[in-house]
């Protein structure tokens, strides 16, 4: 990586963050002292609570902010995780994003217009707010991966939560252009085509739509197949080889470099895996914690 594009990527990463903190009424807090911060009890709630507590990804973030942790907790229920005042922040993982959200009584814009939160904070006063990180940090991603060009399409595969936050990034980062989405699930399908204003397709009626332009030139997979080595071993619900454009670009939400990533990357497309966005994620919320303790 060149010494401009690692520059791109912070300027990317600490453009996010500070999207994210205005949006939350906050500001960043002030540099730490030479004893660091007070450890912060962090929670989470999800399937991989436990992993995601545990992650590097997370530590990295905490570690740049000079923020250590205190004892953790992981929770199974909502309610139990709302009513315990011991923790300062919350990550929210799959799959109870949506069902937090509407949960919470404080929102953020980006996690009011998707229905998702995937981070709590606790105030001062014990007041939570829900805060979609995933949005910020997706644009920030997406940007990236486009180098500053402007995507010809948008295609959304999936129609869960991240679809959303994806959506809502593309708007953002550019309202013009096309947006598709494809899903098995009709109904949710059709819900967030209406949220976003977008066009929608059947998954075997991929590639042929009638798209404003030539085609989706950043094809965005939002679905868990790819996650780990078993969700592989189901077909993916998507004609992927025929939707695979060389010169495209194709970004994956999952972390892991799954099947999909190899094939567009043999189709000769750029590809980005989740783990940028969930670097920008996680310092997100590191700077959330560091502007509601200033």
């Amino acid at each position: 990586m060149t010494t401009a594009e690692q520059d791109t990527r912070v300027d990317s990463m600490g453009e996010a963050v500070s999207r994210c903190l205005a949006e939350a009424g906050l500001r960043a807090g002030p540099p730490p002292g030479p004893e660091g911060r007070p450890p912060a009890v962090l929670a989470a709630i999800g399937t991989t609570a436990r992993h995601a507590l545990d992650g590097r990804l997370l530590r990295d973030a905490l570690d740049a902010e000079r923020l250590t942790r205190g004892h953790h907790l992981p929770f199974e229920d909502p309610a139990a995780l709302l009513a315990n005042p011991d923790w300062r922040l919350a990550l929210v993982l799959s799959p109870w994003k949506k069902a937090v959200a509407a949960r919470m009584g404080g929102l953020t814009h980006s996690a009011t217009a998707t229905g998702v939160v995937d981070t709590i904070l606790r105030n001062g006063e014990g007041g939570l707010l829900g805060v979609n990180t995933n949005s910020w940090a997706a644009q920030a991603a997406m940007e990236i991966l486009m180098g500053g060009a402007t995507p010809a399409g948008v295609l959304v595969l999936g129609s869960g939560g991240s679809a959303g936050s994806v959506a809502l990034a593309a708007r953002r980062a550019w309202p013009d252009a096309p947006l598709l989405g494809s899903a098995r699930n009709a109904g949710a399908l059709a819900a967030w085509a209406a949220d976003f204003g977008a066009l929608t397709a059947a998954p075997d009626a991929l590639p042929e739509v009638p798209f404003p332009t030539t085609g989706p030139t950043l094809i965005v997979n939002t679905t868990t197949w790819g996650e780990t080595d078993v969700s592989e071993e189901q077909p993916f619900a998507f004609p992927l080889p025929r939707l695979l454009t060389p010169g495209s670009r194709f970004f994956d939400l999952n972390n892991r470099v799954s099947a999909l990533q190899h094939a567009a990357l043999q189709a000769g497309m750029s590809v980005m895996s989740g783990t940028y966005m969930q670097r920008v994620t996680n310092r997100c919320r590191a700077a959330l914690l560091t502007a509601r303790a200033s």
